[in-house]
């Protein structure tokens, strides 16, 4: 079980107030340990049972006191009579009407309980009660905390927002949104709207109510916007409510399919939203009555959308061949170049491009250096086994295939490394790395088709260097990074409008 942050911090003890002041009189260590309880400030309830979770722990400011004993946690319902009732199943409880008391008699067992709290028959819509929960313990102080039930459940469902096509590199694009209360009961807490975009859109820092952040993502540093928006007015129940102005952004240079996933969230008591570091400087923005049906509605609080963008990326195939440390071995350096001007990335987590890779006739692949590590740059390649199947690298064959699964930067290039020895017969014949769309289906519109492919081949006379490998280490170009051979180890792919299925994401280099 983890240890709770607190008692983390509790190990090493702060020095007392007045520590560097030698006529201050150091405060007294604690003589047991102090007790803290966890639980929702606020529970929304309705015929249906509704979970609920109270947890206490104890800390001691790195004192070292004894460890306390005989928890005993009480969860007193009785202000909810003919409002809820409260149920516990667990055998360290025990009911008494509305009462439960909560007995820990091992040191060793679990400082929560979980509940359900169901609403009478008979309540009322908005009525609202009390749950006090008392927790005391042999060798530690005692603690008390609430928690507010209330009849009735807000549930707020986010509009579909239309995906944009064709939008022009620097034009500004308006992002409206619906918000549709399908619950019983007003809203009674902050709503968080959150935008989180990757693709090079740049939204508007114009709503002194959202808060505004960019940074890496995946694929290109600086791709990442966010926008975080609070709304303090209730969402009646039953009612759908819009912004009062759309959200708008600009499509940046980079831009191909910009992806935006979009979000609404009650926010708890207290719970500060987070967000970006940049304020908006505008008037705020506010949910106001919808004025039109929209385009429908999502079944739950999150949606996403895409703007694709009238923009090109020019993917092109390299391979460089060189001579391993015994002769007849050799390594083999592919890249998926992005040569622009766009970035591109992939929408539904599949690749979105591939490098096809046929190895010359009297050669075989002997191993494939790749690392799962999201900032490592080698990728990994795959036993083709026919157009539409692919399975996991096996040493020994001639045709691979390599998967750029997340996408590639302008400017950039996803690295994929072959190990491999040619045999006897080898009499120079070439090989081809030809770079394809992936199964995202991501409309490149590639200006250049003449470098998708590119021909190799091994020099069999080649004098062996102490800077390629076979033995799973690269050398010069691993930059001392140790590099893993690929195996039979639960990474799969389909070509075609199949899905591949990735461990992690990994950047562009």
């Amino acid at each position: 079980m983890a240890v709770p942050a607190a008692v983390v911090l509790a190990l090493a003890p702060c020095p007392a107030a007045g520590a560097d002041d030698p006529s201050a009189t150091p405060s007294p260590l604690p003589t047991q340990a102090y007790a803290t309880i966890e639980a929702e400030k606020q529970l929304n309830v309705g015929s249906a049972a509704q979970s609920a979770d109270v947890s206490w722990m104890f800390w001691d400011g790195g004192a070292q006191v004894p460890v306390p004993m005989n928890d005993t946690l009480v969860i007193d319902a009785r202000d909810l009579t003919g409002i809820a009732g409260v149920a516990v199943d667990d055998p360290r409880c025990k009911a008494d009407g509305q009462v439960i008391t909560c007995v820990n008699s091992d040191a060793t067992q679990s400082r929560s309980v979980h509940f359900t709290v169901r609403a009478d028959a008979d309540a009322r819509l908005g009525d609202s009660g009390t749950i006090k929960y008392t927790l005391t313990a042999d060798k530690a102080t005692g603690a008390t905390a609430n928690a507010k039930v209330v009849v009735g459940i807000p549930n707020l469902v986010v509009g579909k927002v239309p995906d944009v096509s064709h939008a022009k590199i620097g034009s500004r694009v308006a992002l409206p949104l619906q918000l549709r209360n399908t619950g019983d009961l007003a809203t009674d807490r902050r709503v968080m709207v959150r935008w989180e975009s990757e693709g090079g859109l740049a939204f508007d820092r114009k709503f002194s109510n959202c808060t505004y952040g960019e940074g890496d993502d995946a694929v290109e540093p600086g791709g990442h916007a966010s926008v975080t928006c609070i709304f303090t007015a209730p969402v009646p129940a039953l009612a759908t409510v819009e912004l009062s102005s759309p959200l708008t952004a600009t499509v940046g240079k980079r831009v191909l399919n910009a992806v935006t996933d979009y979000s609404v969230t009650l926010l708890r008591p207290n719970v500060q939203p987070g967000g970006g570091s940049e304020r908006g400087t505008g008037p705020a923005l506010t949910l106001v009555p919808a004025s039109g049906s929209g385009s429908g509605f999502e079944t739950g609080a999150k949606g996403q959308f895409t703007v694709s963008a009238d923009n090109s990326a020019d993917l092109a195939a390299t391979a460089t061949a060189k001579p391993g440390r015994k002769a007849g071995e050799w390594t083999l350096e592919l890249h998926a170049v992005n040569q622009g001007p766009a970035s591109v990335y992939s929408i539904t987590g599949k690749a979105v491009a591939l490098i096809d890779v046929v190895l010359p006739k009297g050669t075989v692949a002997t191993g494939n250096a790749f690392e799962e590590d999201e900032d490592t740059p080698y990728g990994q390649c795959l036993l083709r086994v026919s157009n539409t199947r692919t399975a996991p690298f096996e040493a020994g064959h001639r045709h691979y295939v390599c998967p750029v699964p997340f996408g590639v930067a302008a400017g950039k290039s996803q690295l994929f490394v072959l190990w491999g020895k040619t045999t006897k017969g080898y009499d120079g014949a070439k090989g081809t790395a030809t770079v394809r769309p992936g199964p995202a289906g991501i409309p490149l519109h590639d200006p250049d088709a003449s470098d998708d492919s590119v021909t190799f081949a091994f020099d069999a006379s080649a004098t062996p260097t102490a800077t390629a490998s076979s033995d799973g280490i690269l050398a010069a170009t691993g930059a001392g990074r140790t590099a893993l051979i690929a195996t039979a180890a639960g990474c799969a792919a389909l070509l075609g409008g199949a899905v591949f299925v990735v461990r992690r994401r990994r950047r562009s280099h």
